[in-house]
């Protein structure tokens, strides 16, 4: 995952860095520090979950489920909890 690929999914899911870091399961400072240039360390556990967790995403873009339509507060919480859960039961590829 670069940096690119991430400011791609921010722009395109309409998602707040809030709402990113709870779906990668990583601070809102990490995301920035991501967005800044400064991706997980190559072959680290939490390299290999952002990838699979960018990939669903640019998927869940790509099939138009995000961005969400407009709901209320309470709604949008509730969908991003349930996604955060589902993509964090992610498994991603065995280290090289």
């Amino acid at each position: 995952m670069d940096s690119q690929t991430l400011n791609q999914v921010l722009r395109d899911s309409k998602l707040t860095r809030v709402e990113l870091a709870s779906l990668y399961g990583v601070s809102r400072q990490t995301i920035h520090t991501w967005l800044s240039g400064s991706p997980p360390r190559v072959g680290s556990y939490t390299a290999r979950m952002a990838k699979v967790i960018t990939a669903a995403l640019l998927n869940a873009i790509n099939k138009k489920m995000v961005p969400f339509a407009v709901v209320s507060k309470e709604l949008r919480a509730d969908r991003i909890t349930r996604m955060a859960k589902t993509l964090q039961s992610l498994k991603p590829a065995p280290a090289n």
